[in-house]
């Protein structure tokens, strides 16, 4: 909970000027308790010489509590937006920097129901509740001491009863700890079963399966109900149990009231006010019991938000690279994803700027591996890659991305423009954007449609064919000057014809270093590079050019020769 105080405390100003009005808003609220009592007492004695001046009071302190109550409002709101904002913008930044393989060790529909869900439930659990508290102990503690001053005895009562309604509910408040973070899980688990089952919607069709998605589905559902019911009968039972308490100290307040009238003590109107004050103080003592137990609710959810704000790495980033202009060497490089298997055995190779490679291999070859850690998704290898003379863990990610982009087989569009699409929201102008268009072969589908650049494409492209999409990859890294472009299967999922077109664009560029990572060994394409790397069992076992490795009758060529005679 921790942490959670200081995002309370990020816009104290706000935070105090709601205390402010808190108070100002409990001071009307009792002014009007006295108001009540000295209306009772003119009627009583007959002044008739008081009642102008009541009047006028009345009218005033209306208008005070409807300003005070407007501001306090205002200040709320306000306060609320930019927090909860601030929480839920932090929480998503600290997400969005995580590395491919620390962001893929949860389902992303957790961290969907921790932004959205969970800061809900903080908001309306914590920091709506904290203010609640805030204003019962201010509205209690002047209402005690204003009471105090009319007969100490009443208050002595209160203060036992009220002590003692405190205890039985904060014994069950740790009960009510892991309910509500059981609630919060199966919101998690319902928001990542829905985003899957929605993802696979056609598959869901097409293997006609959805009685049993919805069997899923309702299981999920009735989880999130189940934990949601056994939190809210717990909640009931506190609440109860602080009513209990509540109306025993009014009714308590009541009777000593009324004796001490009988006995003359005190006059109606003192009697009206004792009243009055009494709910100033039952109602915050039986509210505030509830309140902070919903506060004390959220903490294994405030702790679960907390583990992704504290989740911080060192960062061994300190070098520049402004732009690549040598070589990628990689001396001795060993990967695994588990202790089990490397997935990367002594790999060495260099690559030169402005060449062309290809990379191939059969599935599980380690083909993708090497270009992830080329693209630094993962930093826990060992050995060395090299850029320029600079060592790849050390090189700002902004210097990185600059110089490397990669494209993968399925291409993630934004529900956007294509303009957008492919500037990704940068300044480029509409000239430099026509201009990667017509570097990537997309010049014939702007021409095509009737609002070119700006046309929209739909979630993830669904206006787009394959092979458009992947175009709009390429002037993505073209458009940003990109010195190594890396391909990895982008064309498996295109027909012969699109696939040929698109590589033939890409090795047709001089200023560009190019590395394609493909399984489809056609002699047409594969000639045109520099240098074909080999891979088997995630190590490299041959290199060479085309005509090289065709003549060597190695791996490659037991390859090359089974795909096309499968072909032919």
């Amino acid at each position: 909970m921790k942490t959670l105080w200081q995002y309370t405390l990020k816009y104290k100003y706000q935070f105090l000027f709601r205390i402010t009005t808190i108070s100002l808003v409990a001071l009307a609220s009792i002014c009007f308790d006295f108001l009540m009592g000295f209306i009772v007492d003119i009627f009583a004695s007959g002044d008739s010489s008081k009642f102008a001046t009541i009047t006028i009071a009345s009218i005033s302190l209306i208008i005070i509590m409807f300003l005070t109550e407007y501001i306090d409002g205002l200040v709320m709101s306000s306060y609320i937006k930019n927090t909860v904002n601030y929480l839920r913008t932090d929480i998503f930044s600290k997400v969005i920097n995580k590395d491919i393989k620390d962001f893929s060790l949860d389902n992303s529909g957790k961290y969907i129901s921790i932004l959205y869900n969970d800061i809900k439930i903080i908001e309306d659990s914590f920091f709506n509740n904290l203010f609640q508290v805030i204003s019962c102990i201010i509205s209690f503690a002047i209402s005690l001491v204003v009471l105090f001053s009319i007969s100490p005895s009443i208050v002595i009562f209160i203060s036992i009863f009220g002590v003692l309604g405190f205890i039985i509910p904060n014994a069950l408040s740790r009960k009510l700890v892991v309910q509500k973070n059981e609630y919060s899980e199966n919101l998690e688990q319902v928001t990542s079963v829905t985003k899957d089952l929605f993802s696979g919607f056609e598959v869901i069709k097409g293997f006609n399966i959805s009685n049993k998605i919805n069997e899923i589905f309702n299981t999920a559902s009735n989880n999130v109900e189940t934990s949601k019911k056994k939190y809210s009968v717990l909640e009931s039972i506190i609440r109860g149990f602080s009513l209990s308490f509540s109306v025993t100290i009014y009714l308590g307040v009541l009777l000593l009231g009324g004796y001490l009238m009988y006995k003359k003590s005190i006059s109606v109107g003192t009697a009206i006010i004792i009243i009055q004050l009494s709910t100033h103080i039952v109602g915050p003592v039986k509210l505030s019991i509830s309140l902070i137990n919903q506060i004390r609710s959220v903490s294994l959810i405030a702790d679960k938000i907390e583990n992704i704000l504290e989740d911080t790495k060192d960062s061994l980033e300190n070098t520049k690279l402004d732009n690549f202009t040598n070589s990628i060497e990689i001396r001795n490089l060993d990967f695994s994803y588990n202790e089990e298997q490397k997935a990367l055995n002594n790999i060495n190779l260099n690559i030169n700027k402005n060449k062309k490679y290809a990379i191939v291999g059969e599935s599980g070859s380690g083909k993708s591996t090497l270009i992830k850690l080329l693209m630094r998704y993962y930093s826990d290898y060992e050995g060395k890659i090299i850029i320029d003379n600079n060592d790849l863990k050390n090189i700002y990610s902004s210097d990185l991305y600059k110089n490397i982009s990669m494209i993968q087989q399925n291409v993630f569009m934004f529900d956007d423009s294509i303009k957008e699409n492919i500037r990704l929201y940068s300044n480029h102008t509409d000239d430099e954007i026509i201009s990667s268009c017509e570097r990537s072969g997309l010049s014939k589908l702007i021409d095509r449609l009737p609002k070119g650049i700006n046309s929209l494409v739909g979630e993830n492209g669904n206006k787009l064919s394959g092979g458009e999409k992947q175009r709009i990859a390429i002037a993505r890294a073209l458009i940003n000057n990109t010195q190594i472009l890396i391909l990895d299967e982008s064309t498996s999922a295109l027909d012969n014809e699109t696939a040929y077109n698109l590589e033939k664009s890409l090795l047709n560029l001089d200023n560009l270093t190019l590395i394609t990572v493909t399984h489809k060994l056609i002699k047409s394409i594969l000639i045109n590079y520099d240098e074909i790397i080999v891979m088997k069992n995630g190590k490299i076992i041959e290199k060479g050019n085309f005509n090289d490795l065709l003549d060597e009758k190695g791996y490659f060529y037991s390859l090359y020769t089974i795909q096309n005679d499968n072909l032919a």
